[in-house]
C-alpha cells in the first residue's frame, strides 16, 4: 500500500497552482486514491470572490432545504463551484447575483462576507452590457 503519513497533503498542494485550482488536465479523477473529478477541484487556502448563481432544492425526503450554488472566482475567472445551505449565507446575500468574499482553508470555505458595493457594480455593468446589446445597429441612446 504506501505511506499515509501526510504525503497526500503535499501531493495535493503540488497539484494546485496559484489561481486556487487543481489544473490537472484530466477529468478522470485519481484511480490510485479513488477520487472523482469533482473531488479534485480543490480551493487553495486564500481569499476569493464568489457570486451566488442560483438556488437548488434538495430532496424533500431529506428536508427539502435550499442549497446556494456559488461560482468561486480568482483573477476574474470562475475556478470552482461550491454549494452551501441557504441558511449559511449572510442574510443580505440570499439573492441571485450577490457577491461574497470567501476565505478557504484546507479546501473548505470557512467564512463568507456579503459585498453590497461589488454586487451593485456587477448588476449595473450587466444591465449596461444588456442595454448596449439590445440597441439596433445605427441606433444611439440618449447621447448626442
Amino acid at each position: 500500500m504506501g505511506d499515509d503519513t501526510g504525503g497526500d497533503a503535499t501531493a495535493d498542494r503540488d497539484e494546485v497552482n496559484g489561481d486556487g485550482v487543481d489544473n490537472d488536465d484530466t477529468d478522470e479523477g485519481d484511480p490510485a486514491n479513488g477520487t472523482t473529478p469533482e473531488a479534485e477541484t480543490k480551493l487553495a487556502d486564500g481569499r476569493y470572490t464568489a457570486v451566488l448563481d442560483r438556488f437548488e432544492r434538495t430532496d424533500p425526503e431529506s428536508g427539502g432545504d435550499e442549497l446556494a450554488v456559488l461560482l468561486v472566482e480568482s483573477d476574474d475567472r470562475v475556478v470552482a463551484e461550491r454549494t452551501t445551505p441557504k441558511w449559511r449565507l449572510p442574510e443580505d446575500a440570499r439573492h441571485p447575483d450577490a457577491v461574497l468574499e470567501l476565505v478557504a482553508r484546507n479546501g473548505f470555505v470557512v467564512s463568507m462576507e456579503y459585498d453590497p458595493g461589488a454586487t451593485e457594480r456587477r448588476t449595473d455593468e450587466a444591465q449596461s452590457r444588456f442595454d448596449r446589446l439590445a440597441e439596433r445597429p445605427g441606433e444611439r441612446s440618449d447621447e448626442e
